[in-house]
């Protein structure tokens, strides 16, 4: 076992699991990004008036700048935000069928359109950890609510997926978070046993899904949009960032 130091804990474990947004990458600029080329889809399949209604229904704010990290943009998966996209298409007078068929055409073209690593800024410090972590034997795996194929494409962009043992998105498994289904998947993928693994993440959902699949700890940070507060409800100890963390 490996002596991972978090905050004033030491915890013996061999597998560290991430979370991606957030965590590891600025969720702002990311999100941002992300917004703002569905929007352009949007706006060209249904026009200004329903993706006025889009905006508001997932938790964006473009003119200002302005997401909301609780929103579905910020913390639901890519099928399940389609779905919310096109309650607002619904709401514009398709039919739901049509609906439907419209706003995965839209978010298709949307997420075709951008190039990795699709706005994903490496959080201060990070990729430093990252390799000294990994130097030191333990495993490192991400478990992101973010596609498979994204994740990949933008870690291979950023210089950083040589790290990772195993990656599981969203679309790998049938329950998101706070489920521990991505965990669980992780485990087959590597190998490894929940007393062997931490989580961690900058959400209370990342907290949650760690405490379902039985890991030994639960570690969490303040780079996303969670207070510490939230954090210490659920998690085993809070940290400012990933680049807190060592090993001794």
């Amino acid at each position: 076992m490996v002596k991972l130091v978090a905050g004033d804990k030491i915890i013996e474990c061999l597998l560290v699991i991430f979370d991606k947004d957030g965590t590891l990458v600025d969720q702002h600029s990311l999100l941002l990004e992300l917004a703002m080329a569905r929007m352009e889809s949007v706006q060209k399949h249904i026009g200004k008036k329903a993706a006025a209604v889009w905006e508001k229904i997932v938790g964006v704010d473009l003119k200002n700048g302005k997401i909301d990290h609780n929103g579905p943009l910020g913390t639901a998966p890519r099928r399940e935000e389609v779905l919310v996209a096109a309650a607002a298409f619904y709401l514009n007078g398709y039919s739901w069928s049509e609906a439907r068929e419209l706003a995965q055409r839209a978010y298709d073209e949307a997420d075709d359109s951008m190039k990795p690593p699709y706005g994903s800024v490496m959080l201060e410090g990070v990729t430093e950890t990252l390799r000294r972590l990994r130097g030191h034997g333990l495993r490192l795996a991400i478990a992101s609510t973010d596609t498979h194929r994204r994740t990949v494409a933008s870690f291979k962009a950023l210089g950083i997926a040589s790290f990772f043992d195993a990656i599981v998105g969203g679309d790998d498994v049938v329950n998101g978070k706070p489920s521990p289904d991505m965990i669980l998947e992780i485990f087959k993928k590597t190998g490894s046993k929940p007393d062997e693994a931490v989580m961690v993440g900058d959400s209370v959902s990342d907290m949650q899904m760690g405490k379902n699949a039985k890991v030994k700890a639960c570690i969490g940070v303040l780079t996303g949009s969670a207070q510490r507060e939230m954090l210490e409800r659920v998690a085993d100890v809070v940290v400012a960032s990933v680049s807190d963390l060592r090993v001794v």
